[in-house]
C-alpha cells in the first residue's frame, strides 16, 4: 500500500513538472514575440483608376439639370453638356477630350462605358420646358487611334500629309483604334491590353476620346444638346479577375484574358 502511494505521489510529480516546462515554453515564447525588435510593413495592391474630361482645354465639370414640366420638376445629376450645334464655341463636341488615369499597383483591366444622350429642348404651348431624347443618332466620338499609312504608323493624319507630302487615293490608309468597341454586346470599350503595373509604376495616362483627326462630327441643328457621363471601371489582371467580376470567360477581342 506504501509503494502504491509512492508511485502515485511519482506520477503527480511528472505530470506536474511536463505542464511546468510546457508553461514555460509557452510563456517564454509569447515574451520574445512581444518583445522583438525586428520589424515588417505589409503593403496590399490596389486598384486606382480616375479620368480628368476637358472641352477646349478646360477641365469640365458635371452639373445638374433641372426640367420643369408644369406638373412636377426632374433632376439630373453627374450630367456633362457639351455643345453639338456651335462648331465655333469652346465647348463644341470637337474640343472633346478625355484622359484615363491608371495609379494601379497591380496589373490592371480598363473599360469604360458611355452614358449619352442627344437631347432636344422643347417648350410647349403653356411655356413648360421639357427635353426629347433622340435615340437613332448615335455619336461618332473621336476615340484614340492610330493611323496606318502604307505600312508606316502616325499619330495623326496631318504627321502623315506632312511625311509624304499629301495623301492620296494611291495611298493605303487604315485607322488602328485604341480600345475594343463592345458597346452593341455589353455596353463597354475595352483597353485590350493588360496595362502593366508595379509598386513602383508612376501614373500612367491613356487617351480615351482626342480631337476628330480623319473623322468629322456631323453638326445638328439648334436646339440639340449632348448629355454625356461616364462610367470607369478596372479590376485585376491576375486570379480570373474579369471572369468573376465581369462574367466574361474570354477577352471581347478574342483569346484568353
Amino acid at each position: 500500500m506504501a509503494n502504491l502511494g509512492k508511485r502515485y505521489k511519482y506520477l503527480v510529480l511528472s505530470i506536474i513538472f511536463v505542464f511546468l516546462t510546457i508553461l514555460g515554453t509557452v510563456t517564454y515564447s509569447w515574451f520574445v514575440l512581444i518583445n522583438r525588435t525586428d520589424s515588417f510593413i505589409a503593403t496590399a495592391a490596389k486598384i486606382d483608376i480616375s479620368y480628368t474630361i476637358y472641352l477646349d482645354g478646360i477641365l469640365l465639370e458635371p452639373e445638374e439639370f433641372s426640367i420643369d414640366t408644369g406638373t412636377s420638376v426632374m433632376t439630373k445629376t453627374g450630367i456633362y453638356s457639351i455643345n453639338v450645334t456651335d462648331f465655333e464655341a469652346e465647348n463644341y463636341i470637337d474640343n472633346l477630350r478625355i484622359d484615363i488615369h491608371v495609379n494601379s499597383t497591380v496589373n490592371t483591366y480598363l473599360r469604360v462605358s458611355i452614358i449619352d444622350a442627344l437631347t432636344l429642348s422643347t417648350v410647349d404651348f403653356e411655356g413648360n420646358k421639357g427635353e426629347v431624347s433622340i435615340v437613332d443618332q448615335p455619336i461618332n466620338y473621336a476615340f484614340s487611334r492610330e493611323w496606318d499609312v502604307n505600312g508606316t504608323l502616325y499619330d495623326d493624319l496631318v504627321d502623315a500629309e506632312i511625311a509624304l507630302g499629301g495623301i492620296t487615293s494611291n495611298d493605303t490608309v487604315t485607322k488602328i483604334n485604341h480600345w475594343f468597341d463592345n458597346k452593341l454586346n455589353d455596353g463597354y470599350y475595352y483597353y485590350p491590353q493588360v496595362i502593366e503595373r508595379d509598386m513602383d509604376s508612376q501614373t500612367l495616362n491613356l487617351s480615351f476620346i482626342e480631337e476628330y483627326d480623319g473623322d468629322e462630327f456631323d453638326t445638328k441643328s439648334f436646339g440639340y444638346t449632348l448629355q454625356f457621363a461616364l462610367l470607369v471601371e478596372a479590376i485585376q489582371a491576375g486570379n480570373s479577375a474579369p471572369i468573376y467580376n465581369w462574367g466574361l470567360p474570354n477577352a471581347p477581342w478574342g483569346g484568353s484574358w
